[in-house]
């Protein structure tokens, strides 16, 4: 199978992989199996961009690929024209909290704004300017070219979006804040423009920075700043995009990482309202996907189902069973041995590209190293593909340099002595315990 990829991509992709992450970009050239939950995702997406809103919940233990489909979903997104707003909860940011830790989520999603032309994040800014580009354009392509003409011609092309924003809650000073914007950008008053850029991003800490900065008493704070996600995914669809998707990873912060009983119930009912929100279509043109392990979802003290309006929500029907992507939460289980097979050899691809080599082992030798990984104690229920990956790189990596003439067997029996030169970390502490007599016989 031929690679139609530059060393760039694949030594970024194999560099994230070595380390246990997922890379932001190649995903297309690794990705293999999950079928049924790509399919569901996407049906989402369709649905998303004909008005309506989702709710998803993917579930797997670490390194079972939770993060790796959050990725397909956003590179999927912005091919089919969504922006998208990702974050991993943490710390000091939950749904919310006595310490404005729901802000915080929420100015961490703005700042990883992404779109197809900006994937990276810090897209808002370019998002907005690109769109009073285009609402000035039509107007000076209309005739208009006096600046206070301009600005007439501009309010009544936008007049339909002011009458969506202010029937929704916030509306009103969300559009105000936009209005400001469009003018200042206009005007080139980058002062105004940078007020009401930190606005949107909820920076101001309190009404009265708002008023000096903006002549506005109104600022987005933790117990309102899902509203304005709504607000968003609005202005987002208005302006050109298909909507807006939200990916919230680390579910585990808000369910057995909170101590405090109190504080965890609270950030349970602002799911809870996320997820009526979603299904009761009043964020319109918004898909939410959350990532999380098994015990903080079915955690019965601490995790999502400790909370009864939760649990009867997301739980499967029973006809259903446990299986399957047709209710809200998605189960991650582990790929077959054939799927992980179809992997190797694609790793095993982009390895030797970039060494300048044909490969490395046969298909027999690649069967021999996912027997082996099968038999490993626990294996059948517990491998996940992060384990699987860093195995199977290692040996690579060594094949391709100190092990040439070994094959797949060598490297599974562990016959071969691996002694530490001088370019690794701890081998001048290992020299000097040697040289002491303290490990005198000790071997890798």
């Amino acid at each position: 199978m031929e690679y139609k990829m530059n060393q760039r991509i694949a030594r970024m992709v194999l560099h994230a992989l070595s380390g246990g992450t997922v890379p932001d970009n190649g995903l297309q050239y690794i990705a293999v199996g999950r079928k049924e939950e790509v399919a569901a995702i996407t049906k989402d997406m369709d649905e998303v961009a004909e008005g309506y809103s989702t709710f998803r919940l993917l579930e797997g233990a670490y390194g079972t690929g939770k993060s790796f489909m959050a990725k397909l979903v956003k590179n999927e997104a912005l091919l089919r024209g969504f922006a998208v707003m990702e974050c991993e909860l943490a710390p000091e940011r939950k749904l919310c909290g006595t310490k404005r830790e729901g802000l915080e989520t929420y100015r961490c999603l703005l700042s990883r704004m992404s779109t197809r032309t900006c994937p990276g994040g810090n897209a808002l800014e370019e998002v907005l300017d690109a769109w009073v580009y285009d609402c000035r354009e039509q107007a000076e392509a209309a005739g208009v070219t006096e600046e206070e003409a301009l600005f007439g011609a501009i309010w009544e092309a936008i007049r339909p979006l002011k009458k969506k924003l202010e029937a929704m809650p916030h509306g009103f000073d969300f559009y105000e804040v936009l209005k400001r914007y469009m003018k200042s950008e206009v005007q080139r008053d980058y002062e105004t423009k940078d007020a009401a850029l930190r606005w949107m991003r909820g920076e101001y800490r309190n009404r009265t920075e708002a008023k000096a900065a903006l002549k506005l008493q109104a600022v987005i704070d933790d117990k309102d700043w899902f509203s304005y996600l709504k607000l968003w995914s609005v202005l987002l669809r208005e302006i050109g995009y298909q909507g807006l998707y939200v990916l919230l990873d680390e579910l585990t912060q808000i369910t057995r990482n909170v101590v405090n009983s109190i504080t965890r119930e609270h950030n349970f009912e602002r799911l809870l309202s996320m997820y009526n929100d979603c299904y009761g279509n009043e964020a319109k043109y918004m898909g939410i996907i959350l990532c999380g392990i098994p015990s903080s979802i079915h955690d019965k003290k601490r995790g999502i189902f400790s909370y009864e309006a939760l649990r009867s929500r997301l739980s499967n029907s029973a006809l259903q069973g446990e299986e399957g992507c047709g209710g809200p939460i998605i189960r991650l289980s582990m790929l077959t041995a054939e799927e992980f097979l179809t992997l190797l050899e694609r790793l095993e691809a982009m390895h030797a590209m970039l060494k300048g080599r044909e490969g490395y082992f046969t298909e027999e030798e690649r069967i021999q190293f996912v027997n082996y990984e099968y038999r490993r104690i626990a294996s059948s229920n517990h491998l996940t593909p992060r384990e699987f990956i860093r195995d199977y790189l290692t040996i690579l990596d060594l094949k391709s340099t100190d092990r040439k003439q070994d094959g797949m067997k060598e490297f599974l029996d562990g016959q071969k002595k691996v002694r530490m030169t001088s370019t690794m970390i701890g081998a001048p502490d290992l020299e000097e315990a040697e040289s002491s007599g303290k490990y005198e016989g000790f071997t890798l």
